[in-house]
């Protein structure tokens, strides 16, 4: 259903409570005291068969028999009477449901059914539902308190998101308490029908909503999330908090791709992909919240600080440092206009040091003038107080001055006491962002800052670098798959070879004799590989010995191997040796894979390789696909991008050739939704070229035999070609 069709729950002008009891702590109750309490500018229908009146307006039996039809429905029944009330509101022609009763799929099975009822009943009608197990939803623009939560804040420009009701309702109060409005506020509980994708895809166009803060604890509808929060960014900024970072996998991984992309690392690459910003501790949100209802957002990373102690100072350049912000360089014009309200000892420098006996008057004129420096995109303000600081007026200083700029102006008041508490009460109720300690200011500054920096398009389509892939072979060997699901290294190897890829030739020699036969064909030195469908990790066994120089070392090798395999793997199927030219290894090794995760499909890693690869864990991920330009970034953001790229004199990698072997890995991967696990390890990149050494595949062979839709496996829905 479009956007549109939540016009029924944001702008409502009749309300229908179900459910509306007399006793004060009744639900519905208390949602027809908040809609009254509020000032709701509708009309409110309190559905009631017993009483004539709630709250001193008229109750009607149902939905049915109200005058008008009802634009939403609050549902306040139990859980067991929700599906007749759906049916009722279904046929009366109501478009717009809140149910706020517990007892659906969060209590087992019994409740899974009747959710699932519940749901059917609406879609039959076109109707929408938010929750059920939901704190319902404010708009108090509209005066509307759809809710039963103790109170509604003021009307403002921020959106809360969120999938914890009684997250939103401490949210609610604090707000409240810092005299912050928000636009929206949006309890989603179950998410049997609008989720986080459909209420931002709503908020996008939403003239009240200039930014978004979402709670969020999963995400239920992965391609629908990745283009509504696109969306959204594209013209106003979003904050997230993911709950749940360490949830532990049940599944063991086959591959180092899969122990090294863990679900919260995923989460991490769908979010920075669609612009999101992410915050890791609820403080971090709060904050944002802070200064982004103040007004006025930093166009730059650029801060100016003034304070009183040089000791906050250079804690706040540290944090501003670690965060890739700026600390401004104040021109020689603010300088000299500091110089004439400033006593001659001070800093002469960002941090503006005004000492330790400021008073009011210069606090004040530093800020007007540290704040109209042409470099400067915002101000934090600090004040510790000591003995002669006049801590209410250097307030109400901050306050006179913040009110000459645009700019954002944050403040740090640090200590505690009465008087402390009055000032930070004062800036509050100014709408000045006031925050405890310095790294929290810079920490809200930054967030705010990366949250409104531009946002590449999603990038849904690999670019076609010219390559066509053979398709058929392709799906030949992943159809020849053993029963095991893991293709081995050489049928993995012509796969890649399929899609364009770049890799050493190997073949399997069953006995030692074979072996010599090709090492003398290939070429020496010689690399033998264990081949055997069991065997991921070869080097854990001693399954790989390379630079072999004639054959007597082959044919030694060859058997020290099958030795050491069969007595550290004796259940291990062992079809033979693998035996490959050896390439020089005068490159960069990096490990490049891809898995499936739980919720966003189809993940690319790139990693720094070798046997340390899951200690160090240099990496990158990204949704699949990957064009060449994200190939690239991937590449960048690497620790050992100095490497790839030629450091101290040492000559690079061939980047153009890796990064065209990532786009057609990708492309591999988006064709291929019965590939679970795939993995180059290692890819050798030098300045011949990238190619690969070593291959592995896991095939999920259910898939094979009933294909899913076409890019289902995906959290990204590809772009026409």
């Amino acid at each position: 259903m479009s956007a549109g069709s939540l016009d029924c729950l944001f702008k409502p002008h009749r309300v229908a409570v179900v459910g509306a009891g007399s006793a004060p702590t009744n639900l519905g109750h208390m949602v027809v005291r908040n809609l009254l309490e509020g000032n709701f500018e509708g009309v409110i229908y309190p559905i009631n068969p017993k009483r004539e009146s709630i709250g001193g307006v008229q109750a009607y039996p149902s939905v049915l028999e109200t005058p008008e039809v009802p634009d939403l429905a609050i549902i306040c029944v139990p859980a067991k009477f929700v599906p007749s009330v759906v049916k009722q509101c279904g046929e009366r022609g109501t478009k717009g449901l809140i149910i706020l009763a517990a007892g659906f799929r969060e209590v087992g099975a019994e409740g899974r059914a009747l959710e699932d009822e519940v749901v059917a009943e609406a879609r039959s009608h076109g109707m929408r539902i938010l929750g059920p197990n939901c704190l319902g939803l404010e708009v108090p623009s509209l005066h509307l308190n759809a809710s039963f939560a103790s109170h509604m804040t003021d009307a403002g420009s921020i959106a809360f998101v969120s999938q914890s009701g009684a997250l939103t309702a401490a949210a609610i109060e604090w707000a409240i308490g810092k005299g912050i409005g928000f636009s929206k506020i949006v309890t989603l509980g179950n998410i049997a029908d609008v989720g986080v994708a459909d209420v931002l895809d709503y908020l996008a166009d939403d003239d009240e909503t200039d930014c978004a803060v979402v709670y969020a604890e999963s995400i239920s509808n992965p391609q629908a999330f990745t283009a509504a929060a696109s969306r959204f960014s594209a013209k106003k900024p979003i904050f997230v908090y993911k709950a749940g970072r360490f949830a532990a996998s049940a599944k063991a991984a086959v591959s180092h791709t899969g122990a090294m992309a863990g679900a919260d690392s995923v989460y991490e690459a769908a979010f920075r992909r669609v612009g999101a910003k992410r915050v890791l501790e609820i403080s971090e949100l709060y904050h944002a919240i802070e200064l982004l209802a103040s007004g006025r957002r930093p166009t730059g990373s650029s801060l100016a600080i003034v304070t009183n102690a040089g000791g906050p100072g250079v804690m706040s350049v540290d944090a501003l440092s670690a965060r890739g912000g700026h600390l401004v360089e104040i021109s020689p014009e603010t300088i000299e206009a500091l110089n004439e309200v400033l006593p001659a000892a001070w800093s002469h420098a960002n941090p503006i040091d005004v000492l330790g006996d400021a008073s009011a008057s210069r606090y004040e004129e530093a800020i007007k003038r540290a704040v109209q420096d042409p470099n400067a995109d915002g101000l934090l303000v600090i004040l510790t107080p000591q003995s002669m600081t006049d801590i209410l007026g250097v307030a109400d200083a901050v306050i006179a001055a913040a009110a000459t700029t645009e700019k954002p102006v944050l403040a740090t008041w640090m200590g505690g006491g009465e008087t402390n508490a009055l000032a930070i009460e004062r800036l509050t109720a100014a709408g000045v962002p006031t925050f405890e300690y310095p790294e929290d200011a810079v920490n809200a500054f930054m967030n705010v800052v990366e949250a409104a920096a531009p946002v590449p398009s999603l990038l849904g389509s690999p670019t076609d670098d010219g390559f066509t892939p053979d398709r058929e072979t392709a799906a030949a060997i992943i159809a020849d798959v053993p029963d095991t699901g893991i293709l081995p290294e050489r049928p993995s190897k012509r796969l890649f070879q399929a899609y364009g890829l770049t890799v050493a030739v190997d073949e399997l020699a069953h006995t030692a004799d074979e072996a010599v036969e090709l090492a003398d064909s290939f070429g020496y030195p010689i690399v033998l590989k264990i081949a055997s469908p069991d065997i991921t990790h070869k080097t854990d066994v001693g399954g790989v010995v390379v630079g072999l120089e004639d054959a007597e070392q082959v044919r030694e090798a060859f058997q020290a191997i099958l030795d050491r395999a069969r007595a550290a793997r004796p259940e291990a199927r062992i079809e033979g040796v693998n035996v490959q030219h050896m390439v020089e290894k005068n490159g960069q090794e990096l490990i490049m894979g891809a898995n499936q995760d739980a919720t966003f499909g189809a993940v690319i890693m790139l990693a720094a390789g070798g046997v340390t690869a899951e200690i160090t864990k240099d990496k990158a991920l990204e949704l699949a696909p990957v064009d060449k330009d994200l190939a690239r970034t991937m590449l960048e953001s690497l620790r050992i991008w100095p490497l790839l790229e030629g450091y101290r004199g040492m000559s690079g990698a061939d980047l153009d050739s890796l990064v065209t072997m990532v786009q057609r890995f990708s492309r591999l991967v988006v064709e291929h939704p019965e590939i679970t696990e795939i993995e180059i390890n290692p890819v050798l990149a030098n300045p011949d070229g990238a190619v690969a050494l070593d291959a592995r595949a896991v095939i999920d062979r259910d898939r094979l035999d009933n294909p899913p839709a076409a890019y289902s496996h995906l959290g990204i829905l590809p772009d026409a070609e």
